[in-house]
């Protein structure tokens, strides 16, 4: 469990983080003891404990040592669980590169552009990014052309998405980014389309439905699109993150 998600907000003392840190990582060492047992193990009070679990937002120590139990649980399940059936080896390198664009220009955003049903799983990515504190800038369809145009100095990379590489307006904004030198990155399905010619990177996902451009009947291509871009966030909050250990 992520100690920074718990605690977000809170001001806390060296001590409290000290006791939380004890309470994480004896979960099971400590399940069912006496709350004076505990506390007389980290060097503290029942009283402290309990003001401690009100101050994270709990009613009390039970309900605190519930949600720390439970959480640690469901972490090892997940953790034991996961598989995003990736062929990390064929876009690894793209990633790096694309890591490389976002650190070496941190002050600009990387913008997203899509329309449609890809325009949902734009805004999964654009918070996706955004809670893992990476500078994102989202635009749509229905958002005014200049939000791009106007501060294209601004943006570090465009990425866009479009399942059958043909959306018109998602290749004018690729364009725009090619005559202004921006990398683009693109996530689209399988096959030869003009937005693919014009990627700096594309992430291609197997579209079963390709012609199915109402996406009406069933399609894995969505779902594969997020575990894709799941993948991809992580591999490059990793060295983000790593400063802060």
């Amino acid at each position: 469990m992520d100690l920074d998600v718990l605690t977000k907000g809170k001001k806390l003392s060296d001590n409290e983080k000290r006791m939380i840190e004890y309470l994480m990582s004896h979960t099971e060492e400590i399940d069912g003891c006496p709350l004076r047992e505990i506390a007389k193990r980290i060097y503290t009070s029942p009283a402290t404990i309990v003001r401690l679990a009100q101050k994270l937002g709990f009613s009390g120590y039970t309900e605190f040592f519930f949600f720390l139990k439970n959480q640690l649980k469901n972490q090892q399940i997940t953790e034991a669980t996961i598989d995003y059936q990736i062929d990390s080896a064929s876009i690894d390198q793209m990633i790096a590169s694309i890591r490389d664009i976002y650190a070496n220009q941190p002050n600009k955003f990387i913008t997203i552009y899509a329309t449609g049903f890809s325009g949902i799983i734009a805004e999964y990515l654009h918070k996706k990014m955004l809670v893992n504190g990476i500078k994102t800038l989202l635009v749509s369809a229905s958002d005014s052309g200049g939000i791009i145009s106007n501060n294209i100095e601004n943006i570090s990379m465009l990425i866009t998405i479009s399942k059958s590489g043909e959306t018109q307006k998602v290749i004018e904004k690729m364009r725009l980014a090619q005559e202004n030198q921006i990398p683009t990155i693109l996530f689209c399905g399988n096959g030869e389309h003009s937005a693919n010619q014009l990627a700096t990177y594309a992430f291609e996902v197997t579209d079963e439905r390709p012609f199915d451009t109402q996406n009406i009947e069933y399609s894995s291509f969505f779902g594969k699109l997020l575990l894709l871009m799941e993948y991809i966030v992580a591999a490059m909050t990793v060295t983000e993150k790593a400063p802060h250990k």
